[in-house]
């Protein structure tokens, strides 16, 4: 063989191997957040008509979003963060600072977010607030849980408040007899945070004959126009469904390994429907309710989901003239079902959905998910043609990469698994 094919080759084998490294290194790494928040959940904002002229904003979000300064330095910064107390290493929301400060941290609250109607700013109140636990939140998905939650008793526990895994819900009013005009929200909050780059709100506008949904990654803005069908409703949540497998670097990473993993186009749309329809089996079931209700079952969900990649590229490391079958591939496509229906039911649905909308909201997610099929099928079968003799040695390379990178999260994971279930 001619010493430039070989060069050639070898040179496309590294670069090929390199390249998902540099990709992978987003999936692989620990996912903290630098302005000391989690942001693995979204902020949700309801948007209804209360009824005497007059409309509710109902918002949940991280409470370091709404509480810490706006040059806040993340975890460099070593000021004690307001409306908190340290106790040893840990820091706790101090329940006096609250009691005491009551009409200062209902002003700071207040800012959380700006209205517009019609091109006038409307005037905000607010009416309710509470704190929770991460572990411990009510449900948020829809305008009767988001009311329901002010009603439950907050516990004000110091020590089990911890300031940093800290949600709060804040209930505002607003004069406004009918929500059927142009509207905007737009909100600064950790405008200068680093973390708001991958940090999400969903905001649902709650109109009389509809309810429209919109997805956004950074800092709030966004409008509705006052004229609006249920196209557009369908719209949006095709692009949510797109969105969904765009930003999961764990999808992203099942459709590279059932990319690589096929030997023809054939067998890849083979295993790429296997796993579509099994993942489309427990969306359904996991929005339609058909899931344990109780706390442990979505750090299962996402441990296990993390766990399939593991297995998934390691087997196609060692068995790269074996793939993975039609039946694996949707036994992995029904457990990152129940991870896309979590995701789903705290963004857009939970419980009150049209079923147009699923179909809509399913369309966006597998659209975006063969888009991705129809852009590096043709690359790998190319190079396939060019390089034959390196045909497995990338195939593995790639898998193994994608394994090694996600036992980290399947660590992570399993850690906060263990946790839901009272291991730890």
């Amino acid at each position: 063989m001619d010493n430039s094919v070989r060069t050639a080759r070898s040179c496309f084998a590294t670069w090929a191997i390199h390249t998902v490294m540099a990709l992978l290194m987003l999936y692989g790494l620990p996912q903290g957040a630098d302005a000391h928040f989690s942001y693995s959940d979204p902020r949700i904002i309801h948007i209804a008509e209360k009824g005497g002229d007059q409309s509710i904003v109902l918002i949940r979000m991280p409470a370091p979003l709404a509480l810490l300064p706006d040059d806040w330095q993340g975890q460099n910064d070593t000021r004690l963060p307001p409306f908190s107390v340290r106790k040893g290493a840990d820091i706790f929301l101090d329940e006096q600072a609250v009691e005491n400060t009551g009409s200062e941290l209902r002003n700071l609250l207040n800012q959380s977010v700006s209205v517009w109607i019609d091109g006038r700013k409307s005037t905000t109140k607010v009416e309710q607030f509470r704190f929770w636990a991460d572990t411990e939140r009510p449900s948020f998905g829809t305008v009767k849980s988001a009311k329901a939650s002010f009603e439950k008793v907050a516990r004000f526990d110091p020590t089990a408040l911890p300031y940093f895994d800290l949600t709060v819900d804040v209930a505002l009013s607003m004069p406004s007899a009918s929500l059927n005009r142009d509207l905007r929200l737009a909100s600064d909050l950790g405008n200068n945070f680093q973390v708001m780059d991958r940090f999400g709100t969903v905001v649902k506008l709650h109109r009389s004959d509809s309810v429209e949904t919109q997805a956004v990654i950074g800092v709030l803005d966004v409008s509705y126009p006052a004229a609006s069908n249920k196209w557009i409703v369908m719209r949006d949540a095709a692009l949510i469904g797109a969105e969904h497998i765009y930003f999961g670097l764990d999808h992203l990473a099942i459709i590279i390994l059932i990319a690589i993993a096929a030997q023809s186009w054939r067998q890849a749309l083979g295993l790429a429907s296997a796993f579509t329809i099994g993942h489309m089996t427990t969306l359904a079931a996991g929005l339609y309710g058909i899931a344990p209700a109780t706390i442990w079952f979505i750090p299962l969900v996402e441990f296990s989901i993390a766990l399939s990649i593991v297995v998934a590229g390691a087997f196609i490391c060692f068995q790269i003239r074996h793939p993975l079958s039609w039946l694996a591939l949707f036994v992995i496509g029904l457990i990152h079902g129940y991870g896309f229906a979590a995701s789903a039911s705290q963004a857009m649905f939970a419980g009150q959905f049209d079923f147009l909308e699923l179909l809509a909201f399913a369309f966006g997610l597998e659209a975006c998910q063969f888009a991705i099929y129809a852009m590096i099928l043709p690359i790998i079968l190319l190079a396939d043609r060019q390089f034959p003799m390196v045909h497995d040695t990338w195939r593995r390379g790639v898998a193994l990469f994608i394994a090694v990178f996600a036992t980290s999260a399947t660590f992570t994971r399993f850690t906060e698994t263990a946790d839901a279930f009272g291991l730890v």
